[in-house]
């Protein structure tokens, strides 16, 4: 369990094996710049990947996202942040795909959510579908879309959110890091953070096992480190059946 706290958010970050799965194929990163003059020009970056256990090296694609993503995001010389997210993704995915997929598509895969956190607001970039969230005075709202089947069959209004969380191809991945010499990520920009707000990085561990509710309401009753072991417990009481990462962010009172 890894916990942040500074003078605007109080961040916990956790990953499990689950109850099935022989390794741990989640990473993440929590990556605070050491100054505040960067930390108010970039601002916190979170990010979550879920390497894909159908491909050869998903460990290592999911922990490449991370680590680049955290690298090229501060290091490029100039940009605004989204810029900067929109590079960093560009930039993991090319070496995902040469370096650990040895340049052959779908040897390498992982999903990939990022957020970068300012006082007021915060950025979200994803490519897959693992998934971020916004609750808000105990309501949960999913700010990315799922890059996935059973996703595309949920927009169409063919599957419940219920009936997608135990759908038999709930797993087949639509976009993904790494798969191909390009990848399209999409960007929320700006999304408004209020005193109390929770933001939620996770993959698809948690949400395929425990109903947002669940995921709500032991956010928003809970401090945030309970609130991430209580979840983890939750999701391997259901079956754990997929590895199991959460990272919370909790706006503080100004």
């Amino acid at each position: 369990m890894n916990e942040v706290v500074n003078t605007h958010y109080i961040i916990v970050a956790s990953t499990d094996r689950g109850s099935v799965r022989k390794k741990n194929e989640d990473y993440f990163g929590v990556f605070e710049p050491e100054s505040d003059e960067v930390t108010g020009e970039l601002g916190i970056l979170l990010v979550v990947s879920d390497g894909m256990g159908g491909h050869f090296s998903g460990a290592d694609a999911s922990r490449t996202s991370v680590d680049v993503i955290g690298d090229v995001y501060f290091e490029m010389e100039e940009g605004n942040p989204l810029d900067r997210l929109k590079s960093a993704f560009y930039k993991a995915n090319k070496e995902i795909f040469e370096l650990v997929g040895h340049g052959v598509n779908g040897m390498a895969g992982t999903t990939c959510t990022a957020a970068v956190l300012f006082p007021e607001f915060i950025h979200v970039a994803h490519a897959g579908d693992s998934r971020a969230y916004l609750i808000r005075k105990g309501e949960i709202e999913q700010l990315t879309i799922d890059h996935s089947v059973v996703g595309e069959m949920m927009r169409k209004g063919m599957l419940t959110k219920e009936e997608a969380r135990n759908h038999p191809h709930r797993n087949v991945i639509t976009r993904a890091m790494g798969l191909q010499k390009e990848v399209q990520v999409d960007l929320t920009e700006s999304v408004d953070v209020w005193p109390g707000d929770a933001i939620v990085l996770c993959s698809d561990g948690l949400f395929s096992m425990i109903s947002e509710e669940e995921i709500a309401e032991v956010i928003s009753t809970m401090p945030p480190t309970e609130a991430a072991k209580k979840l983890i417990e939750r999701a391997k009481d259901e079956g754990g059946k997929d590895n199991i990462t959460i990272v919370i962010a909790v706006k503080k009172d100004s």
